[in-house]
């Protein structure tokens, strides 16, 4: 267990300190500043409790459009240059195994990038507070950040780290980045695409479907409920485990160590 809150330590370390990451989600963060500022919060109205759920929805429903971009380009070479550093051969002489090695760096990648969009959050909340809305905003937005934001970064995070070992970096993050848009924002009355089921990852039913919310999303789903958030966030979480075995088995089968039966050369046997 020390080992493997090692990995995770120092994979969170590492990617943390990366000066990019925080340059890039900076970057995306200026328009979201500037809604707060000329359409958020300072320009809300006082409203009841019951109109905070959907209003705190859909702010923080609108953070998953840009930022999971960002996340999902920034880790997108953490697998890989394990294997080009020759790091991983170095683990493999540990007694690190696989599993601890891949959810350490799969749970370490993932709480980096979670870490900026929870600092807006927090840095949104307070801007709010300060606008005059009641104290239960912090509570609501940290719901919708665990049931909108968590769910989509935990599904971008394992493909990102697998996907790559299997083709170039550059070209996983173009095609991620396409596949973002394409998959959670367009509308499929107009254009084949997985956005309106419970593939998508964006949190549009947790918007809709646990805080009234998600009016803004090229779909409304307006028939989408509290079940139908729980079924999407189950099917995400059931392509991420698929996900995280497949790539430990290419892990092992790529290492050479798969489980193979003992073979005793014939010279010292007797």
């Amino acid at each position: 267990m020390k080992t493997f809150l090692g990995v995770i330590r120092y994979e969170y370390r590492m990617s943390t300190r990366r000066l990019g990451l925080w340059i890039a989600f900076g970057i995306v963060t200026l328009p979201y500043l500037s809604m707060i500022q000329f359409g958020g919060a300072e320009s809300q109205p006082l409203v009841s409790n019951q109109e905070l759920w959907p209003l705190l929805g859909q702010m923080i429903f609108q953070l998953n459009l840009f930022m999971p971009v960002v996340a999902g380009i920034a880790i997108a070479d953490r697998l890989v240059r394990d294997s080009r550093l020759g790091v991983d051969e170095l683990l493999h002489s540990t007694c690190l195994n696989r599993w601890s090695y891949l959810l350490g760096k799969y749970l370490g990648s993932l709480l980096s990038v979670l870490t900026p969009v929870f600092l807006f959050t927090i840095f949104f909340s307070l801007l709010m507070l300060a606008a005059g809305m009641p104290l239960i905003v912090i509570w609501i937005a940290f719901l919708a950040f665990l049931s909108i934001i968590v769910p989509a970064y935990a599904f971008i995070t394992i493909f990102s780290l697998a996907c790559p070992l299997l083709m170039p970096v550059r070209v996983y993050q173009v095609l991620f980045t396409g596949y973002w848009f394409w998959g959670n924002f367009l509308n499929s009355q107009f254009i084949p695409t997985i956005s309106d089921t419970y593939l998508s990852a964006a949190g549009k039913y947790a918007c809709h479907g646990l805080f009234n919310g998600c009016t803004w999303s090229g779909s409304p789903l307006t028939g989408s409920t509290a079940l139908d958030a729980w079924l999407n966030i189950a099917v995400l979480a059931g392509c991420i485990l698929t996900a995280l075995i497949i790539t430990e088995r290419f892990l092992a089968w790529r290492s050479g160590n798969l489980v193979r039966p003992a073979v005793i050369p014939a010279e010292s046997r007797g």
